[in-house]
């Protein structure tokens, strides 16, 4: 059994959360079926599981005794843009999305007072960072970096800028951009080439 919860658990753990939160006590399980418009029992079963996976636990025949464990790290998925697609080589040209579609991305990958975006990855340089093409990884926006963070780096050219994925690592007059792939080699820019657009925050793999 798999440790994380499903979509269809996460709703339950956060109207738990939320329900806690405003009204001092826990939900009955008659309370979590209406508001997920399911039967009772279903409910029973997919709170079972969860206390398999040692989320929550209650105590039987007694009401509103539900109980999260953790739960400040039970936190509902956040909307994310996807803003277009990055080079997990070369580099690519950049295009973002006039209308992005949107990606619901674990809360943990978001850090608080911050923007947020996603891009879908083209390319196999990093995938010994197991980044591989068709992933979507999750950046927070920031125009620093410490050695070795993966970051969304543009490269700007003579007429154009292009976007890759790529280790950064600051060697005084000359940036590194490293791959993470052992049949590649590290390129080097001088400062002034190299602009940080964000730093790697997660991916998303939908298959």
């Amino acid at each position: 059994m798999s440790r994380q919860p499903t979509k269809k658990q996460e709703h339950v753990l956060a109207f738990i959360l939320n329900f806690t939160k405003t009204k001092g006590l826990p939900p009955t399980f008659r309370e979590i079926a209406k508001e997920l418009n399911v039967s009772v029992g279903t409910v029973q079963d997919q709170l079972q599981s969860l206390q398999k996976k040692g989320f929550l636990s209650w105590a039987p025949n007694k009401k509103r005794s539900l109980r999260l464990r953790g739960a400040d790290e039970i936190r509902p998925n956040v909307p994310v843009p996807l803003l277009g697609t990055i080079s997990a080589g070369e580099g690519i040209t950049i295009h973002e999305e006039p209308e992005p579609e949107i990606i619901d991305v674990p809360a943990q990958m978001i850090t608080s007072g911050f923007g947020h975006y996603c891009l879908k990855v083209s390319g196999f340089s990093m995938s010994d960072d197991g980044i591989i093409d068709g992933d979507i990884i999750v950046v927070r926006q920031q125009a620093s970096a410490n050695d070795g963070d993966a970051v969304v780096a543009v490269i700007k050219g003579d007429s154009d800028e292009k976007a890759t994925l790529k280790r950064f690592y600051h060697h005084g007059n000359q940036i590194e951009l490293r791959p993470r792939n052992q049949e590649l080699g590290s390129k080097f820019y001088d400062p002034p080439q190299i602009e940080v657009r964000g730093k790697f925050r997660g991916l998303i793999r939908n298959n």
